[in-house]
């Protein structure tokens, strides 16, 4: 009998980066720039991107890329690990193509914290060219675009997004915090003010959720997010 396997298409799956940084409370960091890194990838046109719903589901499961592939649909899979130590930060990632467990690209990034959104950019970049030059020839180029420059405001939404997405009232509440401190460190950061919104409606909030998504679309207009 013929077996059914699902349709890969022009696809890529982000998995979890993986938290190898001494210090548990980094895993924040790791999801953020995984998050991160779909987001960037989901504007590339003609790229499809797996959701971060399906690929947080394989967080901690030791599969083969090929077996990832056939699960998600994805011709390749993005994975990595992250290690903060002090103001030290090291991420390394690799490309891998699912059809035949092929490695397309690899490299190991050692800087300064400060340095992250630099990095995020240089990887997002290298993955676009490589997949333009071995497999997806379509693809339109990756325009890097930062919602703010203050790292430490960075830190702190990213810190809002990983309590946000653990789902519980207690967690919500800390997601509050975050979001409120990011945007005291950068009152222009739109990003932070959406999150807050997203944070208040889940909390059924509304007039707090409305007043921040208006602030957010005030701020900058063609935020994704914001409109969401």
């Amino acid at each position: 009998a013929a077996v059914l396997r699902p349709l890969v298409t022009r696809s890529i799956a982000v998995l979890p980066f993986v938290n190898s940084s001494p210090d548990a409370e980094n895993e924040y960091l790791s999801d953020g720039i995984t998050d991160e890194l779909i987001d960037a990838l989901a504007k590339i046109s003609g790229l499809r991107v797996s959701s971060r719903t399906s690929v947080f589901a394989l967080k901690g499961k030791p599969l083969d890329v090929r077996a990832v592939g056939a699960l998600l649909g994805a011709s390749v899979v993005l994975e990595g690990t992250v290690r903060k130590a002090g103001d030290r930060l090291r991420i390394t990632a690799q490309l891998t193509s699912t059809d035949d467990g092929r490695l397309l690209w690899s490299q190991r990034f050692d800087r300064q914290l400060v340095d992250v959104f630099a990095i995020q950019d240089e990887i997002a970049t290298t993955i676009v060219t490589t997949l333009r030059a071995t497999m997806f020839t379509e693809l339109s180029e990756y325009v890097p675009r930062r919602y703010t420059e203050n790292i430490n405001a960075y830190g702190l939404y990213l810190k809002g997004r990983y309590f946000f997405n653990k789902r519980t009232l207690e967690t919500h509440k800390q997601a509050v915090e975050y979001f409120r401190q990011a945007i005291d460190q950068d009152p222009a950061y739109a990003l932070a003010y959406a999150g807050l919104s997203e944070v208040y409606a889940h909390l059924d909030d509304l007039p707090k959720a409305k007043a921040a998504v208006m602030k957010a679309q005030e701020l900058d207009d063609t935020l994704a997010e914001a409109h969401v």
